[in-house]
């Protein structure tokens, strides 16, 4: 009775041992297609900005601004331009008096990225350090706005 019992268990093993093996291959893998993020936008130049206005660039990208200081001359037309890099999460560019952000002078529509925002203002014609951010992620994306 002992030997019957014992051939009995082997094919379970055995059929047990196949399910292990096979999923430690990485057989359901290869059947089941894993989602890719989508890929990065790529962008040209920015567009160009008309005679007299300031042209500047901003990237956003793991929740940070690559810079941290922007500067343009007083009272003269402003073309930022925001490279989102962030799949997914919008970001914006907000300008105010300063880093209490309670009197905003400028604040950017949010956009969602990959992709590029084009905002056009006027710079304060009071020279003088001003505040940015992006509004979505105020602790981590700020800097100084310079207007000269």
């Amino acid at each position: 009775m002992k030997s019957i019992f014992i051939f009995s268990l082997v094919p379970l093993a055995l059929v047990f041992a196949g399910v292990i093996i096979g999923s430690m291959r990485g057989v359901d893998a290869e059947r089941e297609p894993i989602p890719t993020p989508p890929p990065a936008a790529t962008s040209g130049p920015a567009p160009t900005a008309p005679a007299g206005t300031t042209a500047i660039e901003i990237s956003a990208s793991s929740l940070a601004f690559d810079k941290t200081s922007l500067s343009a001359p007083a009272g003269k037309p402003v073309q930022l331009t925001m490279h989102n890099r962030d799949a997914g999460i919008p970001h914006n560019v907000a300008i105010y008096t300063n880093r209490s952000a309670s009197q905003k002078i400028f604040g950017g529509d949010l956009h969602t990225g990959p992709g590029d925002k084009v905002y056009t203002f006027d710079a304060s014609s009071n020279p003088g350090t001003y505040f940015f951010r992006c509004d979505v992620h105020p602790d981590t994306m700020s800097g100084n706005f310079v207007v000269q």
